[in-house]
């Protein structure tokens, strides 16, 4: 290296750099100007409007550099650093005398980064200092190290590979054991669904052993027997009908009032005519009482009311109407309301003052779906009506009972007195259903009718009107929707309680809707 180096823009200058295009021009094209002195570099000359800065500071005249030592020129740059270039770190091992050498793209780079703002240069140099540092490595070394790396690069793909597969094996474990184990949740829950279907069975068949006792302690006291008498008045003048005082027979005999049926008329003294008739009924909330059409106008049935001779116009008129609850002491006053035209459903009502305290409502059922031939139904009502109450009593009560009292409205309050109304309750299955019939096995008889049919939802289903004679196990009623509707016209709403009975089934099954 010479012993006087220049720096600066101008051509000719040992050492060239740039400034930047807003910075003073030095006059000469010389910024700085060093020389060697015993070994030492000292700056000699610089021009002073530039700003030059050795280390940060002010440059004094003759100054000496140091390795290090960084030359600022102007606030902005360029900078100058100074190095030693026989430092061991930028010497290389030569190839035939052994000796150390510095390689001349190193030393050019060196100069050109010190020289430049540039920084991108840095990385020139490193790029350029990496491929001259590989050139002169020894091939074995080269062999050895691209070895190395080929080693390397497949030991990590076979790594890689290797956590690859078993990753891989893992997710197919854990995917076949999630699919075993939703396999194994659905036969849980198949179970679970078998097991909840055999309770539910199982509560069924107990709930249909048990359900008869059921309705019977719930609903029997709202099941009432229907006591009522009606005459006949001549239609034209009103005057009643009377069984005449004396009457022959054909055989020439003569009847006082006696077994064979007189020949009624609006003449003489003799006793009004007057016939007694019971039946079912049963209470629906509010002092509305269901019954049948027939019970509440026996008339419409009654071979005597037909059988009127054609010169006595007699039209029947209800005398009286009364209802024994049991648990009442005495019978309860009716009021009829009014009938079904199209089918055998009666509505009548009692005074509220007059209504016994806690007697239950029976809930009407309005479904559909336990209405089917096959399902169990109870019945409650008062069959043979006094007769079979007495029946129920020891023999000298019931031969003593029927001595005193003659009348059957009587008989009737010595048996509420006595606390001996209780309905009779029969259970059994639909046999045979359509639109306004629900046909029924369920033992029952004559006064039975107007009596509650309930449905295994334990609510009541129908009322029953008939049975078939020849045929004891077919007996009949009809479907409740037509007495909901009857009731509805009659100014009757559905009590709460009846809204609670819908939201409670008794055999956990659906609710039925009348048909």
């Amino acid at each position: 290296m010479s012993e006087r180096v220049r720096i600066g823009v101008a051509d000719d200058c040992e050492v060239k750099i740039r400034l930047q295009q807003a910075a003073t021009q030095p006059e000469n094209g010389v910024v700085i100007e060093v020389e060697r002195q015993n070994g030492t570099y000292r700056i000699v000359a610089f021009d002073p409007v530039l700003e030059v800065k050795l280390n940060g500071r002010a440059i004094k005249p003759n100054k000496s550099i140091s390795d290090g030592d960084e030359i600022w020129i102007g606030p902005s740059g360029p900078s100058i650093h100074f190095f030693p270039i026989e430092a061991n770190t930028a010497l290389v091992p030569g190839k035939r005398d052994g000796g150390a050498h510095v390689a001349p793209f190193i030393e050019q780079a060196a100069m050109e980064a010190s020289a430049t703002a540039r920084r991108d240069d840095a990385k020139i140099f490193l790029r350029e200092f990496t491929r001259e540092l590989i050139r002169e490595i020894n091939p074995s070394t080269k062999i050895i190290l691209f070895a190395i790396i080929i080693f390397a690069v497949v030991g990590a793909l076979y790594i890689g590979f290797a956590q690859f597969n078993e990753a891989r094996r893992s997710r197919q474990i854990i995917a076949q054991q999630q699919n075993e184990l939703t396999a194994q949740q659905d036969q849980l829950r198949k179970a679970n669904d078998q097991l909840g279907d055999l309770l539910k069975s199982n509560k069924k068949v107990l709930d249909t052993l048990s359900l008869g006792e059921m309705l019977r302690v719930n609903y029997g006291t709202g099941v009432c027997l229907i006591y009522g008498s009606y005459t006949f008045v001549e239609a034209s003048t009103g005057r009643p009908l009377r069984i005449p005082e004396s009457q022959t027979t054909e055989s020439g005999n003569t009847v006082q009032n006696g077994t064979v049926q007189p020949e009624l008329t609006p003449e003489g003294n003799g006793q009004i005519a007057e016939y007694p008739f019971v039946g079912s009924g049963f209470h629906t909330g509010d002092g509305f009482v269901l019954t049948n059409r027939h019970v509440v106008q026996p008339w419409l049935a009654d071979e005597r009311a037909m059988s009127l001779s054609s010169s006595v116009s007699g039209r029947p008129r209800l005398k009286k109407l009364i209802a024994f609850f049991p648990g009442s002491t005495q019978g309860i006053p009716l009021k009829y309301k009014q009938a079904s035209t199209g089918e055998d459903v009666a509505v009548c009502s009692i005074d509220p003052k007059d209504l016994p305290p806690k007697i239950p409502v029976l809930p009407l059922d309005k479904g559909s779906e336990s209405v089917a031939i096959g399902k169990i139904v109870v019945t409650m009502g008062y069959p043979s009506g006094p007769d079979r109450l007495i029946a129920m009593l020891p023999e000298d009560e019931a031969r003593g009972i029927q001595n005193r009292y003659g009348s059957t409205e009587s008989l009737l309050g010595y048996l509420a007195q006595t606390n001996h109304i209780r309905p009779l309750m029969t259970q059994g299955n639909i046999t045979d259903l359509d639109a306004k019939r629900i046909v029924y096995d369920a033992r029952t008889g004559e006064g039975g009718s107007g009596g509650p049919l309930f449905g295994p939802s334990g609510k009541v289903i129908g009322i029953t009107f008939a049975i078939f004679t020849e045929n004891a196990a077919s007996n009949f009623a009809v479907p409740i929707n037509y007495a909901i509707a009857l009731l509805e016209r009659s100014g009757w709403k559905a009590p709460p309680t009846q809204d609670l009975a819908e939201q409670k089934d008794a055999t956990g099954a659906a609710q039925p809707n009348a048909r």
